[in-house]
């Protein structure tokens, strides 16, 4: 299955756990609205599809992001957006085992 798009209404949320579970598709862009309480998100090991969204760079209070072991990728660019450069707390990010190519972003590090 894919992943709904709903999952952004649930704003009190502090953890995201969907890894290992088959799941296909993009990742919805309204995962972005998670961004008052997320502190952790593992969509690993899934089969994710297309790029990875910008809004992902408004969880300001993310600490790790896993996002290994998908497809991910994008049509043009590093297919890693600059906006990830703008998560401040994030101590953990896991993007290996996907499509990604291109340089990594100058705001990382």
């Amino acid at each position: 299955g894919t992943i709904p798009s709903d999952l952004g209404n649930l704003v009190k949320l502090k953890e995201l756990y969907l890894d290992e579970n088959d799941l296909s598709g993009a990742m919805p862009t309204e995962l972005g609205n998670l961004k008052i309480n997320l502190i952790l998100l593992d969509l690993s090991s899934n089969g994710l599809v297309g790029r990875i969204p910008t809004e992902l760079g408004r969880l300001t209070k993310l600490s790790t992001l896993f996002l290994h072991r998908n497809l991910l990728n994008a049509p043009t660019g590093s297919g890693i957006p600059t906006e990830l450069g703008e998560l401040t707390q994030l101590t953990s990010l896991k993007l290996n085992s996907n499509r990604l190519r291109g340089t990594i972003p100058f705001n990382f590090g």
